[in-house]
């Protein structure tokens, strides 16, 4: 890994440590430890936990809409979907610094369905939903989380299941079409409105790999779509750019540090609300609604 690689990996990662231990959210509600249950690594900062807002309202049938998140603390993760005011459980699982430690997890396709069962489970057992049946999915990924969404994407099932893709500054990735093919589906599905894909990318450099501008390019590219120039300013930053198309967006932002890189975190209430308005209106969206129960 080339120096700048190096540093900005160093710099996000004590930017990210110091957000853990200045702890600034704002949820309020009921939370369920899931780590142990997963057999994750604590000494290496691995946990998992199940968020259910103060005000979460479940439906007399039992469905309920699914906030799957990777990749963060889990007051910001909580702060998704609380400032949002969705009306969902969340689910939070955090493995690490790096992508591979994602991929390592649902490498095993086992892991993702293993999750969803347990969190039906305990919703159950903590008489939070009498009935649970996860109705909707939306998955939502912060930077190295994606290399957990690539793994689960591949399995037809799971693909299926999930109406909705956030990314935050989240798809640092090669462009090999292998690599890149699953995310590429999902955003020609978006295209068509049989999924919703939103994405948001700073102007941070990589040199081994390539950067989210790239990754947003390759599939805007590929989806026969074209990035605009736009001008606004919101509590990410600068933004200069966007793409849209069907229920394909994306937001391009100036920015190169890790703290604007963590911006995108901070603010990924605001994408969680747009794929939720989207949801609530579209007929089109193809989710299986074969679920867990």
């Amino acid at each position: 890994m080339k120096k700048h690689n190096v540093q900005l990996l160093l710099s996000t990662l004590l930017f990210f440590v110091s957000s853990f231990l200045s702890a600034q959210g704002v949820g309020v509600g009921k939370r369920i430890s899931l780590t142990n249950k997963l057999n994750l690594d604590v000494n290496d900062g691995q946990f998992a936990q199940i968020f259910i807002p103060d005000y979460f309202s479940p439906s007399q049938d039992g469905n309920f809409l699914l906030v799957f998140h990777l990749h963060s603390a889990s007051w910001a993760a909580e702060d998704e979907v609380y400032k949002s005011k969705t009306n969902a459980v969340l689910f939070n699982i955090h493995l690490g610094g790096f992508s591979s430690s994602y991929k390592n997890y649902f490498v095993d396709q086992n892991n993702f369905n293993k999750i969803l069962g347990l969190i039906v489970k305990e919703l159950k057992a903590n008489n939070v939903i009498e009935n649970p049946i996860i109705e909707n999915l939306i998955m939502t990924s912060f930077s190295a989380g994606y290399g957990g969404v690539r793994e689960i994407l591949k399995t037809q099932t799971y693909y299926d299941m999930i109406d909705a893709l956030t990314l935050a500054d989240g798809l640092h990735s090669d462009l090999e079409p292998d690599v890149m093919k699953d995310f590429l589906r999902f955003a020609a599905d978006a295209r068509d409105k049989k999924k919703i894909m939103l994405l948001t990318h700073s102007n941070i450099l990589t040199h081994t790999y390539a950067n989210t501008t790239e990754t947003a390019d390759y599939l805007i590219n590929n989806i026969n779509t074209v990035r605009v120039n736009y001008d606004a300013v919101d509590n990410i930053g600068k933004q200069y750019s966007r793409a849209d198309t069907g229920y394909f967006h994306v937001k391009g932002y100036r920015g190169t540090t890790a703290e604007d890189h963590m911006k995108h975190l901070f603010n990924m209430d605001k994408m969680l609300k747009q794929a939720v308005d989207i949801l609530s209106t579209s007929t089109n969206i193809e989710g299986d609604r074969k679920r867990h129960n």
